[in-house]
């Protein structure tokens, strides 16, 4: 993810918690599982906020770059969002619940890649302003695969 992506992403995603709390109120937290998926979408927003406002953090004595902050909380969002569709699919039951659940598993376990890259500040991902031209490509193939996913998921419903 690039930096100046993550705040704003942060940004939204403490609003979208925010919404949601207040919609709803009290009831959200239908048991701990609920509240642990909360608690983690609220600490993957943080930490993108603070990957996207810093340089680095001094964390136990070791200076933590911004994109550690931005790794891990991809990391932890794939992994809430992956749980709470798992949860709904066994919770609901229905074919469709599950074909969903699949298709999370599968975007969760690419952006969970993705996050331990950004953290590790590979060569797998651009961290640069300007990104090659085989990498656009491979990201609109992504996102036209993303697409298809999610439009014959809300179609089948």
């Amino acid at each position: 993810m690039k930096r100046r992506m993550a705040l704003p992403l942060g940004i939204v995603m403490l609003g979208l918690v925010s919404a949601y709390v207040a919609a709803f109120g009290p009831r959200v937290f239908t048991g701990p599982l609920a509240g642990a998926l909360l608690a983690g979408f609220v600490l993957s927003a943080v930490l993108m906020i603070v990957g996207g406002l810093v340089d680095s953090a001094s964390v136990g004595g070791r200076a933590v770059p911004w994109n550690a902050f931005v790794g891990v909380g991809d990391v932890l969002l794939a992994a809430v969002v992956t749980l709470s569709a798992v949860r709904s699919a066994l919770v609901d039951g229905d074919t469709a619940s599950w074909i969903f659940a699949a298709a999370m598993l599968a975007g969760g376990t690419s952006m969970a890649w993705f996050g331990v890259q950004t953290a590790r500040d590979s060569r797998h991902v651009d961290l640069e302003a300007t990104p090659s031209s085989r990498r656009l490509v491979a990201i609109a193939a992504l996102v036209a695969v993303s697409v298809g996913i999610g439009a014959f998921v809300a179609t089948s419903v």
